[in-house]
C-alpha cells in the first residue's frame, strides 16, 4: 500500500513539475551501473538523473524496466516483442535498489546550459507518457544505453555531441566480442548466445555503435567534447561494488571435449565388434535437432535482428530431424550432405562471415563421426 501511496505522489509531483521551468540549482546526469550476476543484468545498466534542490526534485529516469507479469512473457521475450518501458523513481529508491545487489554506481554530470536541461526534462516527461513509454527493445540497438544516448543528443540546442561514424580503423571490434569481456564466469551462457547469434553480430562496431553498453557510453562521455569544452563536468563513484564473486563453473570446451573422446572410444568399439549402439545416436541426434528447431525459430519467426543469418545451422542441422527417425534407413546422399556441412565450418571457420564458439568444434567433430558412421554400417549392409 505504501508503494502505490508513493507512487501516487511521485506521479502527481511530475505532472505537477511538467509546467514548471527548473532553477539555476538544476543539474542533469548519467548514473553508469555495474553488472548484476544474473544475466539480464550482467551488462551493466544506464540511467538518467535530473536533479532540482530548489523544486524539490531528484528523479531517475530509467529504460530497462520491463514486467515479469508481462502476458507470455517467454514467447514474447524470444521472439524480440517483450515491450520495455520508461520508468521513474525516486533517486534513493534507486540508490538502494543498487546498494542491495552490491553494483557500483558512477554518476556524471553533463555539461548543459539550464535550456538544455529543461529540454531533457520535458523530452524524458512526453516520453512517460502512456502512450510513449513502451519501446521494442534491441539488446544491441534500442537498450537502457541507447535511448540515454539518443535523448542526451535530442536535448542539445544547436550543438552536437554524437557522431553516427564507422571507425573501423581505430581497431574496433565486432558486437559479439564486444560482449565476451562481460561473459568471463558465464561460459555456458556465452556458449548458448553464440550458438543462438548469427553473422550479423560478427559485424564490426562504429563508436556511436559501441555506446550499446553502458561502460563503453561512459567511457565515451568521459572524452567527449563540445564547442571545446568538456561535456562532462563532474564524474564521482556513488556506489563501490560489493557482491560476491560468481563461482567458476566447469568449462564448455573441456565437457565437449570429454563427450567427443568418449564418442570416438564407443564408436571404434562399435567397429571393433560390429555392433550399433543406437542410443547413443537418438541421444545426440536428439539434442542437435532441438539446437536446429531453435535457430530455426529465432532466424525466422522472431524479429531480433542478430540472430538472422545464423551458420551454426550447418552443424545443427535440420536433416538431423529426420536422420533421428531414420537412423541407418536413411539415405546416403544425404548422410553425405550432412557430413560436408559440419566438415565446412570445421575445417573453414576462418572464411565464413560468423565466429563459432569453440566449444561447438567438439561437437561438430563428434557428429561427423557419427555420420561417417552410419555412412560406413550402410556400405556393409
Amino acid at each position: 500500500m505504501k508503494k502505490i501511496f508513493f507512487g501516487f505522489i511521485l506521479i502527481i509531483s511530475i505532472l505537477h513539475l511538467q509546467a514548471q521551468r527548473l532553477s539555476e540549482a538544476a543539474t542533469a546526469s548519467i548514473l553508469s551501473c555495474g553488472a548484476g550476476n544474473e544475466l539480464y543484468v550482467a551488462f551493466g545498466h544506464t540511467a538518467i538523473r535530473l536533479c532540482d534542490t530548489n523544486k524539490h526534485l531528484d528523479l531517475v529516469f530509467n529504460y530497462g524496466t520491463f514486467d515479469f507479469n508481462t502476458p507470455n512473457f517467454y514467447l514474447k521475450f524470444s521472439q524480440g516483442r517483450l515491450p520495455y518501458m520508461l520508468s521513474i523513481s525516486s533517486f534513493y529508491g534507486f540508490m538502494h535498489e543498487y546498494q542491495c545487489e552490491g553494483r557500483w554506481i558512477y554518476e556524471q554530470e553533463l555539461n548543459l546550459t539550464l535550456e538544455e536541461k529543461e529540454k531533457l526534462y520535458n523530452l524524458l516527461i512526453e516520453n512517460y507518457l502512456p502512450q510513449n513509454r513502451f519501446y521494442a527493445y534491441d539488446f544491441f540497438l534500442d537498450n537502457c544505453a541507447t535511448r540515454v544516448r539518443d535523448i542526451i543528443d535530442s536535448s542539445l540546442i544547436d550543438r552536437n555531441l554524437f557522431h553516427k561514424t564507422n571507425n573501423k580503423e581505430n581497431g574496433n571490434v565486432s558486437f559479439r566480442k564486444l560482449i565476451y569481456p562481460y561473459m568471463e564466469s558465464m561460459q555456458w551462457w556465452r556458449l548458448g548466445i553464440d550458438i543462438a547469434l548469427g553473422m550479423r553480430c560478427d559485424k564490426v562496431a562504429s563508436d556511436y555503435q559501441y555506446m550499446f553498453l553502458p561502460t563503453e557510453l561512459m567511457a565515451q562521455l568521459d572524452t567527449a567534447q563540445i564547442e571545446g569544452e568538456s561535456f562532462v563536468k563532474t564524474k564521482k563513484m556513488l556506489l563501490t561494488e560489493s557482491k560476491p564473486a560468481l563461482a567458476k563453473n566447469i568449462s564448455p570446451v573441456l565437457v565437449t571435449s570429454i563427450l567427443c573422446l568418449i564418442i570416438i572410444a564407443l564408436t571404434l568399439w562399435e567397429i571393433k565388434k560390429k555392433v550399433y549402439f543406437k542410443a547413443m545416436d537418438i541421444v545426440l541426434f536428439s539434442l542437435v535437432a532441438i539446437l536446429s528447431l531453435l535457430i530455426i525459430y529465432l532466424w525466422f519467426f522472431s524479429d531480433h535482428y542478430f540472430t538472422k543469418y545464423n551458420f551454426n545451422l550447418l552443424w545443427a542441422n535440420p536433416l538431423f530431424i529426420y536422420f533421428l527417425f531414420r537412423l541407418r534407413k536413411s539415405p546416403t546422399y544425404l548422410l553425405w550432405i550432412a557430413f560436408a556441412c559440419l566438415a565446412i565450418p570445421l575445417l573453414f571457420f576462418w572464411l565464413l562471415p560468423q565466429t563459432f564458439n569453440i566449444a561447438t568444434f567438439p561437437i561438430m567433430l563428434l557428429l561427423l563421426i557419427r555420420i561417417f558412421n552410419l555412412i560406413k554400417q550402410k556400405k556393409e549392409v
